[in-house]
């Protein structure tokens, strides 16, 4: 039961967006990626991974021809929340696996069993 509540925010993210979420949706930082994080945000702590799922959002620099981009990114500790909420929701879908359901079925199953807060519902 804690795990669910541990992985509510990274199931309310699955659900909004409908991703699965797989260790390839993930790609670390580069080296100049680090950078710019560190200068906008902090030195992090752990590994910081872009969703590559997520398209990033281009953002135009005024004083300059520059366009800078704006990552979606996640740390190591959110990018395995995430892939252990894919594993709960395939483990709670398991009454789907004689249809080999896609994804999106097994979310949309879900969807009425689960609480409300966890599939971003309030």
């Amino acid at each position: 039961m804690f795990e669910l509540f541990r992985l509510v925010p990274a199931m309310q993210l699955i659900f909004k967006h409908e991703v699965e979420f797989t260790r390839d949706s993930f790609q670390e930082l580069t080296a100049e990626q680090y950078e710019a994080f560190e200068r906008k945000i902090e030195k992090p702590r752990e590994k910081v991974y872009r969703i590559l799922a997520f398209e990033p959002t281009v953002l135009e620099n005024e004083d300059s021809d520059k366009i800078l981009l704006e990552l979606s990114v996640v740390m190591e500790s959110e990018r395995q929340n995430l892939l252990d909420a894919v594993g709960t929701i395939y483990r709670a879908s398991a009454p789907l696996n004689s249809s080999q359901p896609t994804f999106e079925q097994r979310l949309q199953y879900l969807r009425p069993r689960f609480p409300p807060i966890v599939v971003g519902e309030e």
